[in-house]
């Protein structure tokens, strides 16, 4: 599993950005307002600006260290970043740009040069019929997917990616969020991305980081934190456990929470004798917020997600787009699940509320305290 370590320390006009991140392989979403220092923190981590004071590395190769005074230049650093200006080339065609992230050596990728990895991208992102043209033949969307396709194509190592569906129409974001994570989960691909779109924290983000100032805070806009929702969007609950079902590839988990209440997931073989998941084993199970369906009344419904904990909700967070809901599970863990406004109203969803939370076996990743 790839690692991402971040910490930098940068003396910006309005304040000191102090920002210190590790990433694993897991989406990462930066929000906060514009202006708080998050771009400036992708472009230290990518070695296009040089911070007074920070240290970058990935799985313990440094990148930048300024006490020791280690500085790669960007082109050395195995990242693939995308940012709002997009930065294609302009003398070259989508093709040669989607390219060049490919190309050894001084000379730019010749204009009808075949590759495999180009047109995987170019159909991913859907510019095939494009690659001939030149950036400024291209719409603003069009221009951010031949960024992202030029970042992917050489399959970088860490990704850095600043607002990169904002110009995308809603059908192609969701499709490329799912490239996406295929990727990640192929690649063990750390990904650090900022977004003002809570649709993208929800269906993309394993952890959440708020900024403000060139600082991490607590969710914003809320003065008490002890009060606060969660800011991750993964959601851990602990347990032991109670069941292991051994398969000829596969082994289904069962975990007991706290409360009594039941989690069944799906490991490897090889990960449950790794990680010692026997009966009565300590574990815990981590879920994403996104992957948490709500309901209050299954009636006789057969489904196919196969947890189902009853809960009560606690407290409901709205946003521009969707809400945040948080659950109390029993034994004090509580489970966020983040649901459309339209869909908090027509549940009935406040605090109070009697709710299920359901999520299929597949989406849990179980792990083992340390």
């Amino acid at each position: 599993m790839a690692q991402l370590d971040a910490d930098i320390h940068h003396r910006l006009r309005a304040f000191d950005l102090e920002l210190t991140l590790a990433v694993g392989d897991e989406t990462l979403a930066l929000v906060g307002p514009s202006g708080a220092g998050k771009s400036t923190f992708l472009r230290a981590v990518a070695g296009l600006e040089r911070p007074q004071r920070g240290r970058v590395a990935l799985d313990g190769e440094a990148w930048l260290d300024t006490e020791r005074g280690v500085d790669l230049p960007p082109e050395r650093r195995s990242v693939g970043l995308v940012f709002q200006e997009y930065a294609l080339f302009p003398h070259l065609t989508v093709r040669q740009n989607v390219a060049f992230g490919l190309t050894q050596g001084l000379f730019n990728p010749r204009r009808g040069e075949a590759s495999a990895a180009v047109d995987r991208w170019l159909d991913t992102l859907e510019v095939r019929s494009l690659a001939d043209r030149y950036p400024d033949q291209l719409s603003g969307g069009q221009r951010q997917r031949t960024a992202l396709a030029r970042a992917l194509a050489a399959e970088p190592r860490a990704l850095l990616l600043d607002e990169p569906f904002a110009a995308l129409d809603a059908s192609l974001r969701v499709r490329l969020r799912d490239q996406l994570r295929e990727l990640q989960s192929r690649l063990g691909l750390p990904i650090v991305l900022i977004t003002h779109d809570e649709a993208d924290v929800a269906a993309f983000a394993d952890d959440v980081v708020r900024m403000a100032d060139g600082r991490a805070v607590a969710d914003l806009g809320v003065p008490d934190r002890e009060q606060n929702m969660k800011t991750s969007a993964r959601n851990q609950l602990s347990g032991k456990v109670s069941v292991v079902a051994s398969g000829t590839v596969n082994d289904e988990i069962e975990l007991t929470l706290t409360a009594g209440q039941k989690i069944v997931a799906v490991v490897t073989r090889q990960s449950a004798t790794s990680l010692g998941l026997v009966a009565g084993a300590d574990a815990f199970a981590l879920v994403k917020a996104s992957s948490v369906l709500l309901a209050t009344d299954l009636g006789g419904a057969r489904l196919s997600a196969r947890n189902q904990l009853r809960g009560t909700v606690t407290r409901l967070q709205p946003g521009a787009v969707n809400a945040e809901v948080l659950i109390d599970v029993g034994g004090g863990q509580t489970l966020a699940a983040i649901v459309t406004q339209e869909s908090a109203r027509s549940l009935g969803l406040a605090p109070g509320a009697s709710v299920l939370a359901l999520f299929k076996a597949s989406s849990v990743i179980l792990g083992v305290p340390r």
